[in-house]
C-alpha cells in the first residue's frame, strides 16, 4: 500500500465511512477507491483520473485536496505524450501531378458551340428591341378620372371607428404597463434572509417568491464536487462529475426548496440562487447551503 493510500484510508477509517459509503458519497466506483488505497494507479480507467479521483477522495474525507496532491505528487503518475512517427520527407513531398493533354474532341465541339451561341444571344437582342418599339407607350400616359366621380373625404363615421381603435390601443398598454409595474414590483421585494448558520451550515429563506429561476456555481481553477437535493432526506437530483472546473447550473425550477453540499468552497467563484449570491466558507470540510421558498400569500 502506497503512503498517499494509507493516508487517505486512515482518515476514511477515522470518519467511520466504509468504502460503500464512499462510493455513495464520490460516485467513484468501488473498485477504483481500493486500487487509489492500494496505489493502483494504473488500474483506473485512465492517467487523467487519477489526479481528479484522489482529489474527490480527499475532499469527501475532509481533506484539504490541494495539500493532499503537492505533498504526494511524486506518487501520482504524470501523463507521457506519445510519440507519434512523421512520415519521411520522400513521403511528405509528392509530385506536382501532371495534367493531361485535351482532346481534340473536346477543342472542336467547342469551336463548334460558340458561334451557335453567339447567333442566338444576337437574335433574342433583336427580337426584344423590335418588341419594345412596336408596343405603345402607355407608361407617360395619366389615368383621368372617370366622369360623374367625387371624393368628399372622411366620413363621420369612418372618424368614430379611428377614434374606437386609438381609445383601445391605449387601453392595451395601459394594461400592459400595469402589468410590467406588478412584475417589477414583485421582483424587487424579493430577498433572501439568512435564517440559521451552524458550523458549516447556512439556511436562506427567499422571501416573496413563488419558485427558484435559477442556481448558479461558478467554478475556478479545477473546481469542487458539488450535489444538489430538494432536502437533507431527500435523494440526488443532479451533481457534476470529474473534472469538476465546469459551471454547474441545473434546472431548479420545479424544486420547492434547495439543499446543495460543495465539497471545496475555495474552488467555487460565484454561488448564486435567484440573482442573490451567497458568500460561502474557505474551508477544506463539507458545508451545505439550504434555501428555502416564502411567497407572498404565506
Amino acid at each position: 500500500m502506497s503512503e498517499l493510500g494509507n493516508y487517505l484510508k486512515e482518515n476514511r477509517e477515522e470518519k467511520q465511512l466504509s468504502l460503500d459509503d464512499l462510493q455513495q458519497r464520490t460516485k467513484i466506483q468501488k473498485r477504483y477507491l481500493v486500487a487509489i488505497e492500494e496505489g493502483n494507479f494504473d488500474t483506473l480507467p485512465g492517467i487523467f483520473y487519477a489526479r481528479a479521483f484522489v482529489k474527490t477522495y480527499a475532499e469527501a474525507v475532509g481533506l484539504n485536496a490541494e495539500e493532499v496532491l503537492t505533498t504526494y505528487k511524486n506518487e501520482l503518475p504524470s501523463p507521457q505524450s506519445e510519440n507519434v512517427d512523421l512520415p519521411s520527407r520522400a513521403e511528405r513531398v509528392k509530385p506536382p501531378k501532371q495534367k493531361a493533354p485535351a482532346k481534340s474532341g473536346n477543342r472542336s465541339i467547342g469551336t463548334i458551340l460558340i458561334p451557335i451561341l453567339l447567333v442566338i444571344v444576337i437574335a433574342l437582342i433583336l427580337y426584344f428591341v423590335w418588341s419594345a418599339g412596336d408596343s405603345p407607350n402607355t407608361d407617360n400616359t395619366a389615368e383621368e378620372p372617370q366622369e360623374g366621380s367625387s371624393y368628399d373625404g372622411p366620413t363621420a363615421d369612418d372618424d368614430e371607428d379611428d377614434g374606437d381603435e386609438e381609445d383601445a390601443t391605449g387601453e392595451d398598454e395601459s394594461q400592459d404597463e400595469e402589468a410590467n409595474n406588478e412584475t417589477e414590483d414583485n421582483e424587487a421585494d424579493s430577498e433572501l434572509v439568512l435564517e440559521n448558520e451552524e458550523a458549516t451550515t447556512k439556511t436562506y429563506t427567499l422571501t416573496n417568491a413563488d419558485s427558484f429561476d435559477s442556481l448558479l456555481i461558478e467554478m475556478n481553477n479545477e473546481g469542487t464536487y458539488v450535489e444538489l437535493r430538494e432536502n437533507e432526506g431527500s435523494g440526488t437530483i443532479e451533481q457534476n462529475y470529474p473534472p469538476f472546473n465546469e459551471d454547474f447550473e441545473p434546472d431548479v425550477s420545479d424544486l420547492e426548496s434547495l439543499y446543495v453540499r460543495i465539497g471545496f468552497g475555495a474552488e467555487v467563484d460565484t454561488f448564486t440562487v435567484n440573482g442573490f449570491e451567497i458568500d460561502l466558507l474557505d474551508t477544506s470540510s463539507v458545508q451545505v447551503i439550504e434555501v428555502l421558498l416564502e411567497s407572498e400569500n404565506e
